[in-house]
């Protein structure tokens, strides 16, 4: 094993994933970075990083880069919202991950930290609540839970820190992804607000958060890493704010999203891969608002803003 300064990320070609191998860098870690073939990592580069093509459902491709490391950032996983299959998810966000804690604990990593999402723990509590309607039945959130379940009992054999981020945008991330709540606030005069709320936090300070989860998290425990809670509303104006626009907001009743959920639900029984089923309209009609109370009691972490230069 190296020195207990290289640490292993999964899914570099990820927006997180990227985001956390720059701050590791920054704070004097060594990196070996994975990404599967065919994809490439987008971020800054240097004499510390490795990138490496290897799928982290290879046990014999990860096995000699996880011997290397002392701490292991599991990132990679299917965020996929439209498969109908839960089996899909199943196998890479929980059985994959699964084997790769396993293989850690086999070559002797010290820590292990696992990336998942606050739509685990029940929405408006603490680390301690119990999954809530309707992240209870999307299929990405079950199979990140699952894969919780399956990393936690190695914890007898390393540390092992889950870390559960909530809605990330900013640095190297899609306009089809998460950013495109900016494209949706740029590119039209009147933005819809559905009559709920998230969390919301700037993936740079995300990435903060964790690496200081990966070295002061305590063993067996999961960490809400957030940022501030908006109403949609909130939310739009303040990304419009930030660019400098003018934007008129439209209230969307929860009528009209509950039957474009049903319409979602209809095509999806069809075979056809829609995002926007029963299940993820009901998330846009809730306030799915959390706190970093334990993070911060823990190992002192506390958002930055969300459109700003992150704490040091």
């Amino acid at each position: 094993m190296e020195d207990r300064k290289t640490v292993l990320v999964t899914g570099a070609n990820g927006m997180l994933a990227t985001n956390i191998i720059e701050r590791l860098l920054h704070e004097g870690y060594a990196v070996v970075a994975t990404l599967r073939r065919g994809k490439k990592y987008r971020g800054e580069t240097g004499p510390g990083l490795e990138v490496v093509e290897a799928d982290f459902k290879d046990a014999a491709a990860m096995r000699p880069l996880v011997e290397r490391c002392s701490r292991v950032v599991h990132v990679a996983a299917m965020t996929s919202q439209s498969c109908p299959d839960y089996e899909q998810y199943r196998q890479v966000n929980a059985e994959a991950s699964r084997r790769l804690a396993e293989l850690a604990a086999e070559c002797g990593v010290e820590r292990f930290l696992y990336v998942s999402t606050a739509n685990t723990i029940g929405f408006g509590s603490d680390e301690d609540q119990p999954m809530k309607y309707p992240f209870s039945e999307s299929f990405y959130a079950r199979s990140k839970k699952e894969g919780e379940d399956g990393v936690l009992p190695l914890k007898d054999r390393m540390a092992v820190v889950i870390v559960n981020p909530t809605f990330m945008i900013g640095k190297y991330g899609s306009e089809k992804g998460s950013n495109r709540v900016f494209s949706m606030v740029r590119n039209s005069p009147v933005v819809a607000c559905p009559s709920g709320g998230k969390n919301v936090i700037n993936v740079e300070e995300a990435a903060r958060g964790m690496v200081m989860a990966l070295e002061g998290g305590k063993n067996g425990e999961k960490y809400l890493i957030c940022g501030a809670n908006y109403s949609y509303s909130e939310l739009f104006h303040t990304i419009a704010e930030h660019f400098g626009l003018r934007r008129c907001y439209l209230g969307l009743p929860d009528w009209l999203l509950k039957l474009a959920g049903h319409l979602g639900d209809l095509l999806g029984r069809c075979g056809l891969k829609v995002e926007f089923g029963s299940v993820n309209m009901r998330i846009l009609m809730i306030k799915n608002y959390y706190s970093t109370d334990k993070a911060f009691r823990d190992f002192g972490f506390r958002p930055g803003r969300l459109f700003g230069e992150s704490k040091s």
